[in-house]
């Protein structure tokens, strides 16, 4: 005798919901880890030199939530691991706190201002893999550009390289962080002395 339809319906009912129960946990990073320090208020003084850092630019591919690996041409994309943000966002929040934290004397946003910044930095990444063996590579330029257009721009460009485990997405996610701040400290010291 064969069961009814209701039955077979309510059975493979229960095999979907026992399916979506057994998926692995969504995993979700960001490229910063907070850093605890007191509370406290600062005044800006109208002479204090403000330094603006734009979104980073990157190709389409990498500029998405999700935590990608390489193997040759091919593009791994984890499949329970998330960033918590668009990629070139978490970029450039990192890159805003490490400048930040190296030059003290200077206020660093990348945050939309009320008047023009005295400096503006444009950044422009055009490669930033990590492959299967754990090889990591970030490719990126970036220009100085003063407010005062009588004084010159800068530019750099920087080739930057790691190793590193990438047996987890948490180890991909660390050699990135990586790169991007030994990208941040190559910006840093491009910037030029303020009177």
């Amino acid at each position: 005798m064969f069961p009814s339809r209701r039955t077979v319906l309510a059975l493979l009912g229960s095999c979907t919901l026992l399916a979506g129960c057994a998926s692995p946990q969504l995993h979700i990073y960001t490229l910063g880890i907070p850093v605890h320090t007191d509370t406290k208020s600062l005044q800006v003084s109208p002479q204090t030199t403000i330094v603006q850092i734009s979104r980073i630019i990157m190709p389409d591919y990498l500029d998405s939530q999700e935590i990608i690996t390489r193997q040759g041409e091919e593009i791994r994309r984890s499949p329970n691991s998330r960033w918590a943000s668009r990629l070139s966002l978490g970029i450039t929040d990192l890159i805003t706190n490490e400048v930040a934290a190296f030059q003290h004397d200077i206020l660093v946003t990348d945050q939309p201002l009320a008047q023009a910044a005295d400096m503006q930095i444009m950044v422009a990444i055009s490669e930033f893999d990590v492959d299967v063996s754990g090889h990591a590579i970030l490719n990126a330029h970036w220009a100085i550009v003063p407010h005062d257009r009588h004084k010159p721009m800068v530019r750099n460009i920087a080739h930057l390289a790691a190793n590193g485990p990438v047996r987890t997405d948490a180890d991909t996610a660390a050699l990135m962080r990586k790169l991007v701040i030994q990208l941040a400290e190559h910006i840093s010291r491009s910037i030029p002395a303020t009177p």
